[in-house]
């Protein structure tokens, strides 16, 4: 009966890898397993500031989780200008003014937009107080028929009309003056005791919503609209629907908001599906492009940044530090000699401290201007051979690249708002996310096929980095990330579609661009990691896993297969895992070896606990033993007596078939 329940467990729990050091304390040891800590380095401020942000090494990485994710998003409280767009309300002129500040998630929704822009909220304002009145005209049937009067075309209704729209100012600046009006006629007549009755307080707020009554439905009124009240506040309440449309459009395609929002949105994505606890951890840090780069090149050397002492002396060189075993950047790499020397930077700070550093591909690297044109070259490869391109073919050429994943295309973040996709509470908010017709213009326009960019695309980088979290939850380790059965299929990707000029119904590809086969063996030997889409689905996969370096080539073909295999993302990070733990192993020893030997034997002895020779056993005997072979080889440091550089051969075997010969890591061991 017991196998019986071991075998069914084995079915709903995947084989978890664990790997652990003992720490000798008060005589007793103690068995201590590293957790999987995600750097993410974001630009979360936007394109304001209202006071400049420290310098880079004064800045800290913020734990972040599902918990305390708008906390965060409240103390960086993110900034977007509104001053540059212009005012395309009824009666706007010139630009809108202002700032829109963001310190939760819901307030990037266009409800919380149109509360910080002022004169769309004295729109939405007016839009509420009518629909408030209508809602109780529905119950109060003499205020029923005193509004149907005043819309009546007839002479009594002309009458009632003229006396209501005369007691209210059009022009008045706070509607809340409309509720000291003193009325008149049969507006008296109604709230008196005679009609509703209504006491000081509650006559004040009616005579506030009939001043909007007044102004928005029965001052404009002509024989043209032969309706009854319900009926012309409806017509007035999607006209006003449609004039906020127009505003959010301008607001939320613009491309500083879009970018902020694909940010935080991006970030939401990768947070609030990571299983976060005590063994996976993730950090963010605030940070454009711009301040690393100046942080790097400012340094003498890339280890005297503030970024290297944040990702690596902080954590992986200090004693009781945790390792950062990922770095995801929400940034895009493009053909810019700035990107190009960022890059080189980076990985070097990635490869110091064994760290992966994944970040996303900009299309202007492939002479682009969007990812939806990357079908179009009949060949990459030629692309890639331009005098313009030479830092990036040495990059490749460098060890360290082997530490940078570049992920690519974009992928669609959000939904655009709409009745059909996505509805917006407050509001009927249609998202605008076509082209108009150029053979037409003025109120005759007509939308054409959906345009990319007035959609919300996101850094496919965040996606991956999902992906490897995911991982590491179900099995103590990050193999698990490539292929549809293989743990790189991404699900539930927002699909929109949309209907062609033949009647068709067509889809928005969610990744940006369709990527045959052909096309993503190209990306693959280029350095790149790309997401596909699955066609017709809400589903994508990333099949490949190159990291940027560029695989030496040798005489032999399985050398060369194993060149390239070794420098792909998955085999980097599960040998980088151990690396960690030997820098920390040897943390713990320090004083208590004598000699190289020493040190040499007894990290022998701890890898070796890990190590099967069988190739052919059960996946949960691999997941106990992930590594077919392994040595460390210790030498010393010459000049630095005591101190050891540690090199390691790692081929491990749980999920990773491909490899016949071991990945190599360097790793420094404390004095």
């Amino acid at each position: 009966m017991l196998g019986s329940i071991q075998d069914k467990l084995l079915r709903v729990r995947p084989p978890r890898v664990r790997i652990t050091y003992d720490v000798e304390t008060g005589g007793a040891l103690e068995k201590k397993e590293l957790p999987f800590i995600v750097g993410i380095l974001a630009d979360l401020c936007g394109d304001f500031l209202a006071e400049p942000l420290p310098v880079l090494k004064e800045r800290k990485l913020i734990e972040i989780d599902r918990d305390n994710f708008n906390k965060v998003l409240e103390g960086i409280a993110p900034q977007v200008k509104v001053g540059t767009l212009p005012n395309v309300l009824p009666g706007g002129t010139g630009n809108l003014s202002g700032m829109l500040v963001f310190q939760k998630m819901d307030d990037f929704s266009p409800v919380q937009v149109i509360q910080q822009v002022a004169p769309m909220r004295a729109l939405y304002e007016g839009r509420a107080r009518i629909r408030f009145l209508q809602s109780k005209a529905e119950i109060a049937d003499r205020l029923a028929k005193y509004l149907d009067l005043v819309v009546d075309l007839g002479p009594e209704g002309t009458a009632a009309r003229t006396e209501l729209v005369g007691l209210f100012d059009p022009a008045v600046d706070d509607p809340a003056k409309w509720g000291q009006v003193a009325p008149t006629g049969a507006l008296a007549e109604l709230i008196g005791p005679e009609g509703l009755n209504l006491d000081p307080e509650a006559s004040a707020t009616l005579l506030e919503l009939m001043g909007q009554f007044a102004v928005d439905v029965a001052a404009p009124l002509s024989e043209a609209q032969m309706k009854g009240a319900a009926a012309l506040i409806d017509t007035r309440v999607a006209d006003i629907d449609r004039a906020l449309g127009l505003q959010l459009d301008v607001i939320m395609h613009s491309a500083a908001f879009q970018r902020l929002e694909a940010t935080w949105r991006g970030l939401h994505y990768l947070v609030s599906r990571t299983e976060t606890g005590a063994l996976l951890k993730l950090r963010v840090l605030n940070a454009s492009k711009k301040d690393l780069l100046d942080d790097l090149t400012k340094a003498v050397e890339f280890d005297q940044s503030g970024l290297f002492k944040m990702i690596y002396e902080a954590e992986y060189g200090t004693y009781g530090g945790q390792p950062f075993s990922m770095l995801v950047g929400d940034y895009e790499f493009g053909r810019h000699p700035e990107d190009m020397l960022l890059l080189a930077k980076l990985a070097e700070v990635a490869a110091a401290g064994h760290a992966p550093f994944i970040a996303s591909a900009y299309a202007k690297l492939f002479d682009l201007d969007n990812f939806e044109s990357l079908a179009k070259p009949r060949d990459l490869q030629k692309i890639f051979e331009s005098v313009e391109l030479e830092n990036w073919r040495a990059f490749r050429q460098s060890e360290d690249s082997r530490y940078v994943t570049l992920a690519l295309p974009r992928v669609l973040i959000r939904l655009p708002y709409g009745r059909d996709t996505l509805s917006c509470e407050g509001v009927n908010y249609e998202e605008n996310v076509g082209r108009i017709d150029p053979s037409q213009a003025g109120d005759d326009a007509r939308l054409i096929a959906p345009a990319s960019g007035h959609f919300l695309w996101g850094n496919a980088a965040l996606i991956l980095a999902e992906r490897i979290t995911n991982a590491f939850s179900l099995y103590g380790w990050t193999a698990a990330i490539r292929g549809v059965e293989g743990g790189g299929l991404v699900a539930g990707l927002p699909v929109y579609t949309y209907k062609s000029d033949d009647g068709d119904v067509e889809m928005i590809c969610p990744t940006q661009v369709a990527i045959t086969d052909r096309r993503e063996k190209e990306l693959n030997d280029l350095g790149f990691m790309a997401i596909c889409h699955c066609k017709g689905t809400s589903k994508a996969a990333f099949f490949g896993g190159q990291s940027t370096n560029l695989p030496k080539k040798y005489l032999s073909d399985v050398a060369n297969s194993n060149a390239q295999i070794s420098a792909m993302l998955p085999y980097i990070l599960a040998a980088s895992r151990f690396a960690h733990y030997v820098k920390v192993i040897m943390r713990e020893k320090v004083g208590s070896f004598m000699t190289r030997g020493n040190v040499e034997a007894f990290l022998n002895g701890w890898i070796g606990q890990y190590v099967l020779l069988d190739e052919n056993a059960a996946q949960e005997v691999k997941a106990a033993y992930p590594l077919s072979a392994a040595k460390i080889s210790v030498t010393e440091v010459p000049g630095k007596p005591g101190s050891y550089k540690a090199t390691l051969f790692l081929r491990p075997h749980f999920q990773l078939e491909e490899l016949t010969t071991s990945i190599r890591l360097v790793a420094e061991l404390p004095a």
